[in-house]
């Protein structure tokens, strides 16, 4: 079995994004790092996708769009709230990268 210790790795990017990133770039850029963490986690069990069928796989559990809509309710009061996002983010993430885990996990 893969080591999930890669989901963490991406967690603790995605919080350094959004931590770092001002409102409106975080989203941009934690969306591409969902994308990569899904291609990378597809990669350790010798699936390869394309960037368009991570976005799929993300999109079919919800992952950017609830991600999303309470990261952008935690901007309200920015930059107050960077320990928010950075919670949000890292919460998102560890979620989204073990589920799709889970996923290849039951594929292969």
């Amino acid at each position: 079995m893969p080591d999930r210790s890669v989901i963490h790795k991406w967690a603790a990017a995605g919080a350094a994004t959004a931590g770092i990133l001002p409102v409106g770039a975080d989203a941009v850029a934690l969306a591409a790092e969902e994308v990569a963490m899904v291609i990378n986690i597809g990669g350790l069990f010798g699936i390869s996708l394309t960037e368009s069928g991570a976005e799929g796989i993300i999109a079919s559990y919800l992952g950017g769009l609830v991600g999303g809509a309470i990261f952008e309710a935690a901007n309200v009061a920015y930059p107050f709230s960077i320990p928010v996002k950075i919670g949000i983010a890292t919460t998102v993430m560890e979620t989204l990268g073990n589920t799709a885990y889970s996923y290849f996990e039951k594929c292969s």
